[in-house]
């Protein structure tokens, strides 16, 4: 898979992820048995413990559901290839929070999400 179709697929979850409540944005961009884990915050070497884990669309469903409307996401970088992992730095924006972090994917044939860790970054001024 080339860095242009994993930008593809890094950008259809950016467009899930804006339209939480569109269960069909979603299923553009995962797979029907997406594996995602939530880690807490941490820095790009360094990511937080696994805070959550959700396997399935429908589990996916639920967490995007409680995305506030406010929330918007972005990408941040170019996509990197580590092994069979793709990775890519995210924007977060709402209102006046502004943060990012690292997706670190395993994508399918079909440019799809199959496995996604959410890495946020720690907030600049926690700690």
């Amino acid at each position: 898979m080339s860095a242009e179709l994993a930008t593809a697929a890094f950008q259809r979850f950016v467009e899930a992820l804006n339209q939480p409540r569109d269960g069909g944005a979603l299923r553009r961009a995962v797979s029907d048995d997406v594996e995602l884990d939530r880690h807490g915050p941490g820095t790009r070497d360094a990511p937080g413990p696994v805070a959550e884990s959700f396997a399935g669309v429908a589990a996916v469903e639920r967490w995007f559901a409680r995305t506030p409307a406010i929330v918007r996401f972005s990408l941040a970088g170019a996509p990197r290839l580590t092994g069979d992992r793709w990775s890519i730095d995210y924007a977060i924006d709402a209102g006046e929070f502004h943060n990012g972090g690292t997706w670190r994917a395993i994508l399918t044939a079909d440019g799809k999400i199959a496995s996604l860790q959410h890495q946020p970054f720690a907030l600049a001024d926690a700690g």
